[in-house]
C-alpha cells in the first residue's frame, strides 16, 4: 500500500495528464464532502450538488443535464468508492503507459466514462428503476482490461502473490462484475461492463487493425484549441533553420529502434509512429 501511495506522490511531482485525473477526483471528492458537511451543520438542502454533477438514470434528465456523462466519472460519494478508485487508477494508470501513450489515457477514460454512463443509463431505463451513479470505475476498467488484451501474457509482480500475467488480473475483476451483477447495485455494474468493453475494443482495434478508437475524441480537442489559438504571422525566418519532414522523423525513430529498441522510444514517438501506420 505505502508503495502505491509513494507512486501517487511521484506522479504528482511529474504533472502528467495521469496526475491531473487523480488531482480532479480529489479536488472533486474534497468539494463534496465539504459541500455535505456544511449542509448538515446549517441544515440546508445540498441535492443540487447531486441532480447537477452525479449521473442520474433518467433519460430525461441527462439530456437536460448533458454534462453529467462525462461529470460523474471525476466525482465519488463515499469514501471506500472514492479510495478504491483512485489507488486503482494510480495503478492502472501507470500499467497502462507501459503500453500506450498518455494521449491514449486520457482518451480512454473519457470514451470509457461516455460507454459506461450510457449503459447504466440505458439499463435503468429498460428496467424502469432510479438511481445515480458516480465514481470513475468504468474507466479504471477500460484502464485495467485494455494491457490485458493488447499484452494477455505479460507479467507484473504483486506483492504477497508473485509474478502473475495481466489476462489473469483482468479476469478476476470481469468475474467479480459479473456477479456484482445480483447484488443491489446491479445497476451500477452496467457501467462497470461498458468501461470492460471499451477498454477490450480499444486494445483490440489498436492492435490488429491499428484504428485508434479514441482518435476523435483529440481530434475534437485539438480543433477546438487551435481554432481559439491567436494567428501570428512570420516576420522572420532563419534561412539555416529547417523542419524535419515527416518522412526524416520517421526514419529517425526507425533507427532508434534499431539500435535500442523499441522501448526506447518516448511516449511522443510512439504516437507519431501510431499515426504514421494509420495514415
Amino acid at each position: 500500500m505505502a508503495g502505491v501511495f509513494d507512486d501517487i506522490k511521484m506522479m504528482l511531482r511529474r504533472g502528467d495528464a495521469l496526475t491531473w485525473l487523480i488531482a480532479i477526483n480529489c479536488v472533486a471528492f474534497v468539494v463534496v464532502c465539504a459541500v455535505s458537511a456544511v449542509g448538515q451543520f446549517a441544515s440546508a438542502d445540498v441535492s443540487w450538488l447531486y441532480n447537477w454533477f452525479f449521473l442520474s438514470s433518467s433519460g430525461w434528465h441527462l439530456l437536460t443535464h448533458p454534462w453529467q456523462i462525462l461529470t460523474y466519472a471525476f466525482i465519488h460519494g463515499n469514501f471506500i468508492h472514492f479510495i478504491i478508485n483512485i489507488l486503482l487508477l494510480a495503478m492502472a494508470g501507470k500499467l497502462f503507459k507501459e503500453f500506450f501513450s498518455i494521449r491514449d489515457l486520457v482518451g480512454l477514460y473519457l470514451l470509457a466514462a461516455l460507454i459506461g454512463g450510457f449503459g447504466f443509463v440505458i439499463a435503468c431505463e429498460i428496467m424502469h428503476v432510479y438511481g445515480m451513479l458516480s465514481g470513475c470505475s468504468a474507466p479504471v476498467m477500460a484502464l485495467i482490461v485494455a494491457p490485458a488484451v493488447y499484452a494477455p501474457d505479460y507479467e507484473i509482480y504483486l506483492t504477497l502473490i508473485g509474478r502473475v500475467k495481466l489476462k489473469w488480473i483482468a479476469l478476476v475483476y470481469v468475474v467479480i462484475t459479473l456477479l456484482n451483477m445480483f447484488s443491489l447495485n446491479w445497476a451500477g455494474q452496467f457501467a462497470h461492463v461498458g468501461g470492460i468493453v471499451t477498454g477490450a475494443v480499444f486494445a483490440w482495434m489498436l492492435k490488429k487493425k491499428r484504428v485508434n478508437i479514441t482518435a476523435w475524441i483529440w481530434k475534437t480537442v485539438d480543433s477546438v484549441s487551435n481554432r481559439n489559438k491567436p494567428k501570428f504571422k512570420v516576420a522572420y525566418q532563419n534561412p539555416d533553420f529547417r523542419v524535419k519532414t515527416e518522412k526524416e522523423l520517421l526514419d529517425d525513430i526507425l533507427d532508434k529502434i534499431k539500435i535500442s529498441g523499441y522501448d526506447s522510444l518516448s511516449a511522443t514517438e510512439r504516437e507519431f509512429l501510431r499515426k504514421m501506420a494509420e495514415d
